[in-house]
């Protein structure tokens, strides 16, 4: 697929099927992130990869149990997605934030390239705690990324244009 092809059909999906993802695909799809610019080239990124279905649903209870009704469908993708990519990071400064976001843009690209539907999970912030505890981790939890097929990706939401966010001198 042409860069822009991917740019203007990826989507925000929250809804996946039973089709296996496999693991050279996630590879892919994170390699692809890690080729981001990041500022002084420190690389501050580090993932953990959960495919497990139990510990998803455990990520996904403790989520629900932590945030109110607007979760709940978030919650759930965290159970229905075929992998869910947590986003560490090592932040000295904003540009190590800056640089872990150009990093999830590749991998979602790429995730749309490779035809894999996915999310920008950033509810997972309100259980870093739990996480950080639960996988040992004393990075900064940045986002989350949910990986996976879907049956239909979404069409497109209404966007600006560019005169209403653009002003040139």
């Amino acid at each position: 697929m042409e860069l822009n092809k991917a740019i203007k059909l990826r989507r925000s999906v929250r809804h996946y099927n039973k089709k296996f993802l496999n693991k050279n695909t996630i590879k892919k799809i994170i390699s692809s992130g890690l080729l981001a610019p990041s500022a002084k080239n420190r690389e501050p990124w580090s993932f953990i990869v959960i495919k497990n279905k139990d510990l998803k649903e455990k990520i996904s209870n403790l989520l629900n149990e932590k945030t109110d009704n607007d979760t709940n469908i978030t919650c759930n993708v965290i159970k229905e997605c075929q992998a869910l990519i947590l986003v560490y990071g090592n932040i000295e400064n904003n540009f190590d934030t800056l640089s872990i976001g150009a990093c999830i843009e590749n991998m979602l690209l790429t995730a749309r390239d490779l035809n894999v539907a996915s999310l920008w999970i950033g509810y997972i912030l309100k259980i870093e705690k739990e996480l950080s505890e639960m996988f040992k981790c004393d990075k900064c939890l940045i986002s989350a990324v949910a990986l996976g097929y879907t049956d239909k990706f979404p069409r497109q939401r209404p966007r600006k244009t560019l005169n209403e966010c653009t002003i040139w001198y």
